[in-house]
């Protein structure tokens, strides 16, 4: 399930000198796991990078001409006991550039015990769904928009690494997505309506400097009881004919009960001009 190597080789491209740094990745070690990161998918903003460990796989074979030893995934890749089947959203190749006597050294390692490990997104390219989660007895499928693929020996040393285009896109949006300051801070994210546009007065009350000030303010809390220093929510509004607000959490990874009520009182606290009634959600973005 693959496209000519010619256009694999464009899509993974070599670049083991600057591997994803392991805060970065969200490793998938459960069926549980997969299932929460395909319903967060769903929602807009920045793609996590999910990673995958495969400790059966082979090696389809090493074609010369194109300098590539092949991974073989003419039946997917089968994660948790053949629970999930793994396939590449773009149907390109998984492999290695090598030589001859490399891709012979990758494989003696493979065959002694070597792991494959795959980063991806999920809804990365943003074609349909990425996932078709079934229950535990049926077979849940996941197009994989592919970030990188490693070989990694039994210590854990990486032997072999390609990185996709799809993961330098990703990690230079995260540097035009820094949020400027420091200590624990907030950024609030463009808002948008589940049934019609976003009001411009409304916008401009959302990314009010004294919004995000306490926003912040909640994360500090978080981050003191030992939350982890980055974290995202996606607040869902309900606003009354009034303007009213009544914040409910619809996705967080803040892990921390009092902030995520703080998060939603300082969202309550808002007094917006009188509309029709309406629905948003806005997605909150967290660092230390």
């Amino acid at each position: 399930m693959r496209t000519a190597l010619g256009a694999a080789l464009l899509a993974l491209l070599a670049s083991a000198s600057s591997p994803a740094l392991a805060d970065d990745e969200a490793p998938l070690e459960s069926f549980d796991a997969l299932r929460d990161a395909c319903r967060a998918a769903r929602a807009p903003g920045r793609r996590a990078l999910h990673v995958v460990e495969l400790r059966r796989f082979r090696f389809e074979g090493y074609d010369p001409g194109e300098g590539f030893l092949l991974v073989d995934t003419r039946r997917n890749l089968r994660l948790f006991g053949g629970s999930v089947e793994l396939f590449p959203s773009g149907l390109e190749a998984i492999g290695f550039v090598a030589s001859a006597e490399r891709a012979r050294e990758l494989q003696e390692a493979q065959r002694a015990g070597a792991r494959l490990r795959i980063g991806f997104f999920l809804g990365f390219d943003g074609d349909g769904q990425p996932c078709l989660v079934r229950s535990a007895m049926g077979v849940t499928l996941v197009r994989a928009d592919l970030a990188f693929a490693e070989l990694v020996d039994p210590d854990g040393r990486v032997l072999a690494r390609e990185d996709s285009e799809r993961l330098t896109a990703w990690r230079d949006a995260a540097e035009r997505e820094a949020i400027p300051g420091e200590g624990p801070r907030a950024a609030v994210g463009a808002p948008f309506g589940e049934d019609a546009s976003v009001p411009e007065p409304w916008q401009r009350h959302l990314a009010s400097a004294g919004l995000r000030e306490r926003l912040g303010a909640c994360h500090a809390g978080a981050v003191q009881r030992g939350a982890a220093g980055r974290a995202r929510m996606v607040v869902r509004l309900s606003v009354d004919a009034e303007g009213h607000v009544e914040a409910t959490a619809a996705l967080s990874s803040l892990e921390d009960a009092e902030a995520t009520r703080c998060v939603l009182a300082a969202f309550d606290a808002l007094l917006l001009e009188a509309r029709s009634a309406r629905v948003l959600r806005v997605p909150v973005r967290f660092a230390d």
